[in-house]
């Protein structure tokens, strides 16, 4: 069964959402790590188009290989630098919120590895991630196209 497709019911929404990703992407945090939260986000929420996008981009921005591919299991690998891990432990912690609710150590050793905005901004990115990604699943597609953007809301109902 073809699913509707979300982006042709309310662009300004969907537009919302793009523009708190581009101020994620102009805030202080490296583009590599944001888009290794993407990647790690999607694959808790089980999106395989959004894992796959988010994997190519992290390489894109500049993350190895091995990091990408280590995504999944993060905790046991060794080659995460302490701010990753930082990062993937706040991310586990935030989009699984109703299993964790998110312990304190875990926001602790997230407050040392990153500035109070930056952090406001990791928080933000996950949410972002989680809210994009529910989406994805829920309707089956991927981000709208950008035509789609442009044209307007409530462009049809197909």
């Amino acid at each position: 069964m073809q699913r509707l497709q979300f982006w042709r019911f309310d662009n300004e929404a969907v537009r919302t959402l793009l523009n708190l990703r581009a101020h994620i992407s102009r805030s202080t945090l490296e583009s590599s790590l944001i888009e290794l939260v993407f990647l790690r986000v999607s694959q808790l929420n089980a999106c395989s188009y959004c894992a796959e996008s988010h994997a190519q981009e992290a390489i894109t921005h500049g993350l190895e290989q091995r990091l990408v591919s280590g995504v999944a299991a993060w905790r046991e690998a060794t080659f995460f630098s302490e701010r990753q891990r930082a990062a993937l432990a706040w991310t586990d912690a935030v989009t699984e919120v109703a299993k964790t609710g998110v312990p304190d150590e875990v926001y602790c050793e997230a407050a040392h590895h990153f500035s109070d905005s930056e952090l406001v901004d990791l928080t933000l990115a996950i949410a972002l991630m989680n809210a994009f990604a529910r989406i994805a699943v829920a309707f089956r597609h991927g981000p709208p196209p950008m035509p789609a953007m442009i044209a307007g809301p409530a462009a049809t109902n197909s």
